[in-house]
């Protein structure tokens, strides 16, 4: 990954903490050791596990990819996966797998796209 890459990433990282905290009043953190350890990128809430996708384009291709590692690393530490992701000149979208107990989360399809202000409104909820 190049140093634009990783600073679009980090940017797109503080960029949504600074959203979630607005909705929210939770302020989560980059988690830094994700280079070298691996795991989601925000850290902060209990039950959600958030992996954060800041591109250029992104299309169904995309949020495969980002799903299937959302939920291998939401796995490892026993959350629900979310992405958090934003296209340039795009709002940020999250995707879930809600209600968490019907699905199974690795499959894609059965994952749902929701605004990032209703992602806030279940963050509210699972607290």
């Amino acid at each position: 990954m190049g140093a634009s890459s990783r600073n679009k990433g980090a940017s797109g990282e503080r960029e949504l903490i600074r959203a979630i905290e607005d909705e929210t009043g939770i302020r989560l953190e980059r988690n830094l050791a994700q280079s070298f350890g691996g795991g989601h990128d925000l850290i902060g809430l209990d039950y959600w596990a958030i992996e954060c996708k800041r591109y250029a384009n992104i299309g169904n291709a995309e949020k495969a990819q980002f799903w299937r590692q959302a939920v291998e690393q939401a796995r490892r530490v026993g959350k629900q996966p979310a992405v958090c992701f934003r296209a340039d000149r795009a709002p940020w979208r999250v995707l879930v797998a809600y209600p968490t107990d019907i699905y199974e989360p690795e499959d894609f399809r059965r994952s749902c796209e929701i605004s990032l202000e209703l992602f806030c409104g279940l963050i509210r909820e699972t607290l």
